[in-house]
């Protein structure tokens, strides 16, 4: 097996020395017997929103009023504007009655708290408890009971968790017209040890480019009406862009503008435990945007430490201290229209399709995209495509290529014999995209022929794209629009005899054991479990690990050079003649590949496998090669040298 070395980000914190696992079958947790316990609520004063360093208002003054009459010093008295008193006397209060953090962040729990009258309302505590100490009903937290420690299991599942692979995805330049609304920003990572459940995400956000009748200290509650949390295409959270009190200061950017933090908290969104989860920001701008705001450009990113997340033992885990990537917005008057091309969830990955060696292969997906219209309805008349192919021209490989709506066929278009060309448009449409709206259509091939006596040779493969130019996109007035964003495809392989992989493995783990107990020194062991497919006839593949597989060992930190390996492969595949694995034609058998470190370097390392290679004779097994996706990668683990 070929190994590499490659330096990433590591953003997760406190994972160091302990086995991370990837997993496709999560652990399932039974809940221990529980008891009721309740507990009075006598209401003194009711709060429906958070408060933090500069909220103000009526309910800042019923609070600040709350705390003085329990005996926490606020100097300045019950001004309605929070400040650093009304903070560090909120801190108090939370320290006095076991509320955490005690960080004086007036959240869902001391809201709650402070609404029942001062006691915080537990619902159901575990058999045993008598205080809410050191118990969350959320997670399933221990609680002490002064002699005896209880523990009941909440709906977490798991150990102690981290957010693994953290990678800020969609920070993109984005523009805004009056009554718009986009995602700006977004960031995943993979859950690992653990259930997470992400309960507070900040943003913040400062003016960048001042617009063309600038004020001093332009406020973005003047020009934005709603901010949402989106998983996916799901909303977990809403704020209101307009209120003031959504916007905390968050100190000074570099250019001298105030920096302005929009928290989303109390949020109780579960990523499952070896899931993968996208998070976004959606930003909606106002029905007007004053002259003073035309032009601005705000810089977003996503705050030191900006994603917190709880896991099974009721630890904190963050993301990183480094605020990241910088998405930028710029926001204007304008209302011609314009149209986002985005490349769609289901876009195939890259993989290797059977096809036919005597007749053309139907409806073979090539890509999947998004049209969104803003500022108004939009008309398509034209849409643009281009094939990158390998081995044979396109006109050899792709006998017609079809546009989709859904599961509406809109055109169909075809390549010139003998052409070269590698462009092609989808023409005299007529679809309509409401603003506001974002529709989704994908590209079908038809593949010719594959294979022996065939112009199109085994492997050829293709990759489409959409670029921003060459489209035909009106608005009402017939006018053209802009046209945004652009699409990239995966390669697709064509090959009449193969072996198809698994989209995932079905494990992928990494594990750590100490080799030597006096130096304490490690290997890493790194385990892919997956199933493959022959198709066509039988296929070969070696019993040599480093003839078979290549994939890498990559480091988070300084490159090691010297690192040692060794590797192996088995196979529910039969044995061939000269000692290699053989999979007859229609046959799906498991494969496990182990990849072993055995000169740790103090390093947090993980496995990625790239492509398998195979042969459709017993003498030559290493002739063709199947690529994995990027899912056959495990977790990184810290092994000490």
């Amino acid at each position: 097996m070929t190994t590499a070395t490659n330096t990433v980000a590591r953003v997760a914190a406190g994972i160091a020395g302990a086995a991370l696992v990837l997993s496709s079958f999560a652990s399932v947790v039974g809940a221990q017997t529980t008891t009721t316990t309740t507990t009075s609520t006598t209401t003194s004063a009711t709060f429906t929103r958070n408060l933090t360093i500069g909220s103000h208002g009526t309910d800042v003054t019923a609070l600040q009023t709350w705390l003085m009459a329990k005996g926490f010093t606020i100097a300045a008295g019950a001004t309605g504007y929070f400040g650093a008193q009304t903070k560090a006397a909120l801190a108090a209060y939370q320290a006095a009655n076991a509320i955490s953090p005690a960080a004086g962040y007036f959240g869902p729990i001391t809201r709650a708290a402070v609404s029942a009258g001062g006691t915080v309302s537990t619902g159901t505590l575990p058999s045993g408890c008598t205080s809410t100490a050191g118990f969350s009903p959320t997670t399933g937290v221990s609680c002490s009971t002064g002699t005896t420690t209880t523990t009941t299991t909440g709906p977490l599942a798991g150990g102690e968790g981290s957010l693994n692979n953290f990678k800020i995805v969609g920070a993109t330049n984005t523009s805004l017209n009056a009554a718009d609304s986009d995602t700006v920003y977004g960031f995943e990572f993979r859950a690992t040890g653990s259930d997470l459940q992400v309960n507070r995400v900040d943003y913040d956000m400062f003016l960048s480019t001042a617009g063309t009748a600038n004020v001093s200290s332009p406020r973005p509650w003047n020009v934005f009406s709603t901010a949402q949390l989106m998983r996916n295409n799901t909303v977990v959270a809403t704020l209101d862009g307009s209120d003031i009190n959504n916007w905390s200061q968050d100190g000074t950017a570099g250019n001298g503008n105030q920096i302005y933090r929009l928290r989303f908290d109390g949020l109780k969104d579960v990523v499952k435990m070896d899931t993968t989860a996208d998070y976004y920001l959606k930003l909606s701008t106002q029905n007007t945007i004053n002259s003073s705001n035309n032009n601005n450009i705000y810089s977003i990113f996503l705050s030191s430490q900006g994603v917190r997340a709880i896991d099974a033992k009721g630890i904190n885990e963050y993301s990183s201290s480094s605020a990241g990537s910088t998405a930028t917005v710029s926001v204007s008057t304008n209302t011609s229209g314009s149209l986002t091309v985005s490349t769609g969830s289901d876009n195939p990955q890259a993989t290797t399709v059977q096809a036919s060696t005597n007749n053309t292969t139907s409806d073979v997906t090539l890509a999947t995209f998004t049209l969104q219209a803003k500022d108004g309805d939009v008309s398509i008349y034209t849409i643009p495509v281009s094939v990158a192919t390998t081995t044979a021209s396109s006109s050899d490989l792709i006998r017609t290529v079809k546009l989709y709506q859904g599961s509406t066929l809109l055109d169909t278009e075809s390549y010139a014999v003998g052409s070269a060309s590698t462009s092609v448009k989808f023409k005299n449409l007529n679809v309509k995209i409401p603003q506001g709206t974002t529709q989704s259509f994908s590209v079908k091939a038809d593949i010719n022929a594959v294979g022996t006596g065939n112009t199109v040779p085994e492997g050829a493969s293709v990759a489409l794209s959409i670029p921003s130019n060459g489209w035909d996109a009106v608005n009402t007035a017939g006018n053209n629009v802009t046209i945004s964003g652009s699409v990239t495809g995966n390669v697709i392989t064509f090959r009449s005899i193969g072996l198809a992989l698994d989209a995932s493995p079905s494990s992928a783990t990494a594990n750590v054991t100490t080799v030597n107990t006096t130096t304490g020194s490690q290997q890493g062991t790194f385990t892919f479990t997956y199933n493959v497919t022959a198709f066509g006839q039988d296929v070969f593949f070696s019993k040599n690990a480093n003839t078979a597989i290549n994939g890498q060992i990559l480091s988070n930190g300084t490159a090691a050079t010297t690192t040692a390996t060794t590797s192996a492969i088995t196979s529910t595949a039969d044995t061939s003649g000269s000692n290699n694995y053989v999979v007859h034609s229609g046959q799906t058998k498991q494969v496990t590949v182990t990849i072993t470190l055995t000169q740790g370097f103090n390093q947090s390392v993980y496995a990625q496998l790239f492509n398998m290679k195979f042969g459709s004779t017993d003498a030559a097994p290493a002739a063709s090669t199947a690529v994995f996706n990027n899912n056959y990668i495990t977790a990184p683990v810290y092994v000490r040298a």
